[in-house]
């Protein structure tokens, strides 16, 4: 099962910048850049901040591109997002909570789990013990079936003091005991960061996509401090396999 997993868009709204970069045109070079890919993925995976202010036609504009493609998506929440507009722009494609946008879908064999970790108006990321306890519920219905859970902010500290700073601030410890020893999980997918990073979280390889429009600088320093880097925009596929439930991870330059 092959995963095409595609973050941080951060689509503005009609002739906007976002400090200096063109998301927009870079969202439309991606969605023909990946209308080319061969093989086309089982599923596109996307990990949050699909919109920069939550706007309406932020969501319009990324819905219609998504779909243009004709692959079957997913779609989570990241920290620039709102619920409520991105629920109505991906009522098919992301949770059906009252409280959050988590989802459960089985697709070629994987069971794919997206959690929702924002937290409305702030930067960090939070999962409450509802959304605890409703993981836990889908990760004992999933059974023996290969298991990838996606979400926003990546579990584990990155050693980027701006980022780490915004990262998930709560139910991280609590999500570490659930997770801890479940050999059905194949693997983390992760947004947020604008970098490619790979770790490990209780024992489970975690992958933090990069953005799909523009990067951050490699800044073990300084907090509070973003830099956008001239680098080229990335996406990143996982080839599950249903039979051992091991996953491979590739990033492609866009």
């Amino acid at each position: 099962m092959l995963i095409l997993q595609l973050t941080d868009f951060h689509v503005t709204r009609a002739h906007t910048l976002l400090a200096g970069v063109d998301t927009r045109a870079a969202f439309s070079h991606l969605m023909h850049h990946v209308a080319q890919l061969e093989p086309q993925p089982d599923l596109i995976l996307v990990s949050g901040d699909v919109a920069e202010t939550g706007a309406e036609e932020e969501y319009a504009w990324a819905s219609a591109g998504l779909r243009a493609l004709g692959i079957p998506f997913l779609v989570l929440p990241g920290n620039h997002d709102l619920r409520a507009p991105l629920r109505r722009a991906f009522r098919d494609e992301t949770g059906e909570e009252a409280s959050h946008l988590a989802f459960s879908r089985s697709v070629a064999g994987v069971r794919v789990i997206g959690l929702d970790t924002l937290v409305e108006g702030q930067a960090h990321g939070a999962l409450s013990n509802v959304q605890l306890a409703w993981l836990e519920r889908e990760l004992e219905t999933a059974g023996t079936e290969p298991v990838v859970i996606a979400m926003h902010h990546p579990p584990f500290r990155t050693g980027i003091p701006a980022m780490d700073k915004i990262g998930l601030v709560s139910g991280g410890e609590a999500l570490a005991q659930l997770l801890n020893g479940r050999e059905t999980v194949a693997g983390i997918l992760c947004g947020h960061v604008h970098r490619a990073i790979f770790g490990m979280f209780v024992g489970i390889p975690t992958r933090i996509a990069p953005s799909a429009s523009h990067q951050f600088a490699l800044d073990f320093e300084h907090v509070g401090k973003f830099t956008i880097v001239q680098e080229p925009p990335q996406l990143a596929l996982h080839q599950i396999s249903p039979e051992d439930g091991r996953m491979t991870s590739y990033l492609v330059s866009v």
